[in-house]
């Protein structure tokens, strides 16, 4: 089928620079404005690996949708309750999500995401996320192996296609 490259679904993590990225990257794709209604779905399991940074908490999903409307955020909902049962701690007056894990979790997360992704009926989708989660990504969950290796495998803002072929 011919796609023309056309974005069907953007799927943006649920840390507020990726989906600013996303939205400055696809100007004519941006939600409630673009002709094509391509979704926007917030998707938990494409942030990066976190270790309890300020930049890498997550805004509550009602925070989210006020700043983005037109993302999806039930994902992000329905992962946040899930994983913290509703407490979130208040920073500067935000509801925020303090996150700590492993690269066992990371990897389980791209794992989780590309099998969320294997079920969907879209076949162009662009992933608004951070250098960490797609390195994991691209080394361990579809074994991509770029020239770049470790840190220098994304740089920032970078935009880059991968074609994935599921069985």
């Amino acid at each position: 089928k011919q796609t023309s490259l056309q974005p069907q679904l953007i799927v943006v993590s649920p840390l507020r620079r990726a989906i600013q990225s996303a939205l400055i990257a696809f100007p004519t794709q941006t939600p409630m404005t673009c002709l094509a209604n391509t979704p926007w779905i917030c998707h938990p399991h494409v942030m990066e690996s976190a270790n309890g940074n300020k930049s890498e908490f997550v805004s509550d999903g009602a925070v989210l949708r006020d700043m983005f409307p037109g993302v999806e955020f039930g994902l992000l909902d329905r992962w946040v309750e899930r994983e913290f049962a509703g407490s979130v701690e208040k920073v500067n007056g935000k509801e925020k999500v303090p996150l700590f894990e492993n690269k066992i979790d990371l990897m389980g997360r791209t794992e989780e995401f590309l099998a969320w992704l294997k079920n969907r009926d879209e076949r162009v989708v662009v992933v608004s996320s951070h250098a960490t989660w797609l390195q994991s990504l691209c080394a361990f969950s579809v074994q991509y192996q770029p020239q770049e290796r470790g840190m220098e495998m994304f740089k920032k803002g970078e935009l880059r296609s991968l074609g994935i072929k599921f069985d």
